[in-house]
């Protein structure tokens, strides 16, 4: 398994504890091998303390940089939203208006959700990163890397 394979798989299963509310079941195994690389690759947390964050245990206490997620308002999360989206968009060298016209949409729509004057769905935010040549779970993982701890590891597309 690369470096690469466990940090994808570690975040699909933070994501996936998430959603599940930390219900999900994985073995202890799984979680000892991947907090173990996170815990060398990334001492902001000890071994125990990857294990709570992959696992989705104790998010509100023990997840690197928590509190500070969790004092910033919809604002400011807002924000780094449209931030992303923007500069997603010139890291691939397309203006607003190309997004516009392979989406099939006035302009204006591009241009409003990344000032946040229209909030985009969850079908319209994956129809923007297929036009960004990136997945919604890639982007969610810059989003949520944003949000947490812009130190920890980067996914490709």
């Amino acid at each position: 398994m690369t470096r690469k394979d466990i940090v994808a798989l570690a975040e699909v299963l933070r994501i996936h504890n998430q959603t599940a509310d930390a219900q999900a079941e994985f073995t202890p195994n799984h979680l000892g091998v991947l907090a173990d690389f996170y815990a060398a690759e990334y001492p902001m947390l000890n071994r125990e303390g990857w294990i709570e964050y992959i696992a989705g245990v104790n998010r509100d206490k023990g997840s690197p940089k928590s509190v500070s997620r969790l004092k910033r308002d919809k604002k400011q999360q807002q924000n780094a939203l449209q931030s992303l989206l923007r500069q997603l968009r010139r890291e691939v060298g397309l203006t607003q208006k190309d997004i516009a016209e392979i989406l099939g949409k006035p302009q204006a729509f591009v241009s409003y959700y990344e000032t946040g004057a229209r909030l985009l769905d969850l079908l319209e935010l994956r129809e923007v990163c297929e036009v960004l040549g990136i997945s919604l779970v890639v982007f969610v993982w810059k989003f949520e890397k944003e949000l947490l701890d812009p130190m920890l590891p980067t996914l490709s597309t």
